[in-house]
């Protein structure tokens, strides 16, 4: 079959891409910018003449509304008779061919997956996968020939209700995505308690025995629940990577695949050589003594756990985080949150909101964030993207850590700060 994907160029999107070609399908695929994935036509833009007859089937992401700029597209296929899939959908039926393992939850999803995929890896295992992040060496998606497909797990717009996993692990439960769930707390439960419920009987839950939210779903599971704890965490777990919530991760991800029956050696040793996701406290580099790191925390929660672990990690540096906010309608709905989690930087530097086209429309502004913020913690300033490369150049020093943090293009900042640190060095050695 010949299928072509709206929205490529998001991780997911391109991940299940490379799955289809893979699979020997052929694969197309256009996006609001270029990229470029190998033996795969893509193209910049949207517009109704990428759709032909030739097309068998249209996969489109949760992005792709009536309101997007890609819709015409959706149109178009309808008016052919083309056979118009979510990609969720589309993860669904690719779980039917194999033993299909979610990550979900509200943070960790990531982290979680690629260390489950690494120590299935190191088993022996072959594993397929398909997650929202790049593990270092391997991408973020294939389909190889062992049973075990394992599939970061998103809530959002209720995509994971289209999943078919046999094993699930839910990592924890907050309040995230308002805009797929207006109704808060109360409709999130409702819509993770389904995701259990899809289980089979001879299926695999495992819980976070710490959260309450997400250890109350054990009485809506059709099937044999498993715990993991932070109060308990895997033995042996020497981590290169900092913060508790990683500890966590990696606990969850050695509990599911202890019950997979993977050896315990074999956990240990994945886990303990475990250098990361891309994007995930991703370290850049260091020059004049001045360390660059990168992190997609955009929650309130993710962010305060991953201060915190720089925190503990670098105790004697000088922290300044460089926070691009997501979205309009998080930022406004988690306002007061937000206000709180950054208290384990030294200096936080906040740039403009990024709106999501089709999803977001204006509910709080830059400066209404950071004076929130400023409520609680004096050290904050707002500047506009243009003035941020060259406020790091006269602020920062020797022994100071650079985190560029937000689930945008932020981190080109650091990058661009850390190759003029570089250019210095070199031009003083000269």
């Amino acid at each position: 079959m010949r299928y072509h994907l709206i929205g490529i160029a998001g991780s997911s999107m391109s991940g299940l891409a490379r799955i289809l070609q893979k699979k020997g399908e052929q694969v197309s695929g256009c996006d609001l910018q270029k990229i470029r994935l190998e033996g795969i036509l893509t193209q910049k833009g949207h517009s109704p003449n990428h759709i032909n007859k030739n097309i068998d089937a249209l996969v489109i992401s949760a992005a792709i509304t009536p309101s997007s700029l890609a819709w015409p597209e959706v149109e178009k296929a309808q008016q052919l008779g083309i056979k118009v899939i979510s990609r969720a959908k589309m993860i669904g039926q690719l779980m039917r061919e194999k033993r299909g393992i979610a990550i979900a939850g509200t943070h960790g999803k990531t982290t979680i997956s690629a260390m489950v995929t690494l120590i299935l890896k190191e088993a022996g295992r072959r594993p397929s996968f398909l997650i929202g992040g790049d593990i270092k060496g391997w991408g973020n998606a294939d389909w190889d020939e062992g049973e075990d497909f394992v599939v970061e797990a998103c809530e959002y717009g209720r995509q994971f209700l289209e999943f078919r996993p046999r094993v699930a692990l839910i990592s924890n439960i907050e309040k995230e995505h308002l805009d797929t769930y207006p109704k808060g707390m109360p409709e999130i439960k409702k819509a993770f308690k389904k995701f259990v419920r899809l289980l089979p009987k001879n299926g695999l839950l495992i819980l976070w025995q710490e959260d309450p939210l997400t250890n109350w779903l054990k009485k809506s599971a059709p099937c044999k629940v498993k715990t993991f704890s932070l109060a308990k965490p895997w033995p042996g777990l020497s981590l290169k990577i900092p913060g508790e919530h990683n500890l966590l991760n990696a606990t969850a991800a050695a509990r599911l695949c202890h019950e997979l029956g993977v050896p315990h050696s074999v956990i240990k040793k994945t886990l303990n050589q475990f250098t990361g996701v891309k994007r995930r406290f991703e370290i850049k580099g260091e020059a004049k003594g001045i360390l660059v790191v990168d992190d997609y925390g955009h929650h309130p929660s993710e962010i305060k756990a991953t201060l915190k672990g720089a925190r503990q990690w670098y105790p004697l540096r000088r922290i300044i985080c460089l926070f691009q906010p997501h979205q309009y309608a998080r930022t406004y709905h988690l306002l007061k949150d937000f206000a709180t989690a950054f208290s384990d930087c030294d200096l936080l530097i906040v740039t403009d909101i990024f709106g999501v086209p089709g999803r977001d429309e204006v509910k709080v502004t830059t400066e209404e964030l950071v004076e929130a913020i400023r409520q609680k913690k004096k050290e904050v300033i707002y500047l506009k993207e243009g003035q941020l490369l060259d406020y790091l150049k006269q602020t920062c020093k020797s022994n100071d850590l650079v985190l560029t943090m937000g689930a945008t293009k932020i981190y080109q900042v650091g990058e661009q700060f850390l190759s003029l640190l570089k250019k210095g060095e070199q031009d003083e050695r000269a």
